[in-house]
């Protein structure tokens, strides 16, 4: 080949079909559809070839197929999925959520964000979800330590709390009192994320 020769556009198959019965799962699967669209081209097609693409991939036999406009199909969509959210429910079920006992720092910190996506908190969004981990975390040591910090982001609590995780998982190893498994090629340098 020359070196002017066009590189083919990789081919890309859009999300699997949408399983209508967990509605709650549409944002996700729209958010996924959405990526598929601009990366595969389809967003500059004409609206009725974006329309039917849309109903292949969702799967869908609903009257919104009728609608000649991507953008009011996928809106009718949203309103048969995507019931009104009881926000009161949404933001009790956010402030009640504690790390369980055994349960991974990345796990819980997870967890506190899927919540906090109903809960409407706007612009206090980071700053709430910053206080229900550093009040929801087992460690109360940390947890007292990390409210004593009058600057402290979100960024920063995410940081602390996992490399206090990951210092407790070393403490055993350092300590003696768990053996090192495993070969270690110390000829090569890890990665360290």
């Amino acid at each position: 080949m020359g070196e002017d020769a066009p590189v083919a556009a990789p081919q890309l198959a859009p999300p699997g079909k949408f399983d209508f019965s967990n509605a709650n799962e549409w944002p996700r699967w729209l958010k996924c559809f959405e990526r598929y669209r601009i990366a595969s081209g389809l967003d500059k097609q004409s609206q009725e070839f974006q329309v039917n693409a849309f109903m292949y991939a969702v799967g869908g036999h609903l009257e919104h197929a009728q609608k000649k406009s991507y953008t009011e199909v996928v809106a009718a969509f949203t309103a048969h999925c995507v019931s009104k959210r009881n926000v009161i429910y949404e933001r009790a079920c956010f402030n009640r959520w504690n790390q369980e006992p055994g349960e991974c720092v990345d796990s819980f910190i997870t967890a506190v964000h899927t919540l906090a996506e109903h809960c409407e908190f706007g612009a206090l969004r980071e700053q709430l979800i910053r206080d229900r981990i550093v009040v929801g975390i087992r460690d109360a040591k940390l947890s007292d330590n990390l409210q004593l910090d009058a600057d402290l982001t979100l960024e920063n609590a995410i940081r602390r709390v996992k490399q206090n995780a990951a210092v407790k998982r070393q403490q055993p190893v350092l300590r003696g009192t768990k053996q090192v498994t495993g070969h270690v090629d110390v000829t090569q340098p890890r990665d360290r994320k």
